[in-house]
């Protein structure tokens, strides 16, 4: 029964070696290579620059709204006269 424990486990150890390195760094790298010769741009994280090449900001980040309407304040179940701007958060 030793015997056939051990050669079984082998094997399997072996396998989970050769898997821990095939698909936590040969697939990763694989894929960000890929990605860095085919969209550089967006596996930089689309960064945009200033005039003398600063990264001032990205483009995937923010957006420009033209209106009000679309900041609406969320209802407060503290009640009225609660200001959370005037806690000091200590009990």
């Amino acid at each position: 029964m030793g015997k056939d424990f051990t050669s079984a486990l082998r094997p399997a150890i072996v396998m989970t070696i050769l898997f821990a390195v095939l698909l936590g760094l040969v697939y990763p790298f694989a894929m960000t290579g890929i990605g860095q010769a085919l969209f550089p741009s967006q596996a930089n994280g689309s960064l945009v620059r200033d005039a003398r090449g600063t990264v001032i900001g990205s483009t995937v980040v923010g957006q420009a709204f033209t209106t009000d309407r679309y900041f609406q304040t969320r209802p407060s179940a503290a009640g009225k006269g609660y200001d959370g701007l005037a806690s000091s958060g200590v009990t």
